[in-house]
């Protein structure tokens, strides 16, 4: 006959063992609660289009200036005249005449400029306010 039968540290190391993953599990659903609220947000992602966006307009440009009030933003790449400026509710791009939104649904919006970088602050209805920072990259010809 085996008398081993069931130890108590047999039973301390499957609590533990319980114990460890009871906490992996609440960690992983606290994580995705954050990342639903911020990463995967309206806000979030039409913020991320609009810095990809204004990126690639700030490529070989070669004149660039800031209005006063810094709201508005004048440069010149491959031959057209770009006025991105925050106008009511949204960031648009003046260019040959018309407007082009590239940020909609902001409360406020701010342009920066100090050398060679741009840095643009805005704040969405919800309370959330993003800041990203350009290298502004001019090309004298």
């Amino acid at each position: 006959m085996n008398e081993r039968g069931y130890t108590l540290l047999e039973a301390l190391f499957q609590l533990v063992v319980f114990v460890l993953i009871a906490h992996l599990v609440v960690f992983i659903m606290l994580w995705f609660a954050e990342m639903k609220t911020t990463v995967l947000s309206d806000e979030q992602s039409k913020w991320e289009l609009f810095a990809y966006d204004l990126n690639m307009y700030l490529e070989d440009i070669s004149s660039f200036t800031i209005r006063k009030d810094r709201k508005r933003i004048t440069f010149q790449a491959a031959d057209t005249i770009h006025n991105i400026d925050c106008y009511s509710n949204l960031i648009r791009d003046q260019v040959k005449g018309g407007h082009v939104p590239i940020l909609i649904g902001i409360n406020k919006c701010q342009f920066k400029y100090e050398k060679n970088m741009l840095t643009v602050s805005v704040e969405f209805p919800s309370g959330i306010q993003k800041e990203r920072t350009f290298y502004v990259p001019i090309i004298e010809k």
